[in-house]
């Protein structure tokens, strides 16, 4: 098992937070996952988020008191629907979802932050869900997507492959297109990048991106 801590704002969202949602969800139904998850292993950008993920049993028994919780804890603009809250604290945004894995075979989590021993979502996971359900699904192109992508085909390029196993070849190539297409754009799409480790990837983010998500590119060696 390995602890990582929770860079700055992301950390005093989780502070605000927490402490509210221990109240009616037990430790281990918590998961800090997204981009929060992959920066505390990476610290490879900044991040004015945070992102949580619950298993939906729990997310639809609890949602709503949750929320409630959440808006007495100073927490604005709190909205609540079908598998997901999100809110604003005074560090950043947070948000919680309830989707079920789409890697399910994946071992139970080992790495943890320090604050609260929280566990961070695996990598593959964390990924599998910006490629399947925020890229091809909901149509949602974001520079801090492709940024992390680039980077797990440099810390972690086993996990990039298991988390494209979660989308077909003809989904693999679509993804590809699309982020290819957007030229010099791809690294200005979404909120701003920010403290980035490798500020020479942003000149052809797009192009980057892409090559490591169709189905055929270059090894881990490619830079």
């Amino acid at each position: 098992m390995s602890d990582f801590e929770i860079l700055p704002p992301a950390d005093a969202i989780l502070r605000q937070i927490a402490p509210v949602l221990f109240q009616v969800l037990e430790p281990g139904d918590i998961l800090i996952g997204g981009g929060t998850a992959l920066i505390a292993r990476w610290q490879h950008r900044q991040s004015t988020d945070i992102g949580l993920t619950v298993p939906p049993a729990a997310f639809d028994r609890e949602g709503g008191r949750i929320s409630v919780l959440l808006a007495e804890a100073s927490v604005t603009n709190v909205r609540h629907g079908r598998g997901w809250l999100n809110g604003m604290c005074a560090g950043g945004e947070f948000s919680m979802s309830s989707t079920s894995p789409l890697l399910p075979a994946l071992p139970k989590p080992a790495d943890r932050e320090t604050r609260f021993g929280l566990a961070l979502e695996p990598t593959a996971e964390i990924l599998a869900r910006k490629l399947k359900l925020r890229m091809y699904g909901n149509g949602e192109f974001v520079s801090r997507d492709f940024y992390d992508i680039c980077t797990a085909g440099e810390q972690d390029h086993a996990g990039l492959e298991l988390a494209l196993s979660a989308v077909s070849v003809e989904m693999r190539a679509e993804i590809a297109r699309e982020i290819a297409n957007l030229g010099p754009q791809a690294a200005r799409r979404g909120r701003p990048l920010t403290g980035v480790h490798r500020p020479l990837w942003l000149s052809d983010l797009g192009k980057r991106a892409a090559e490591l998500i169709a189905p055929t590119h270059p090894g881990p060696g490619h830079h």
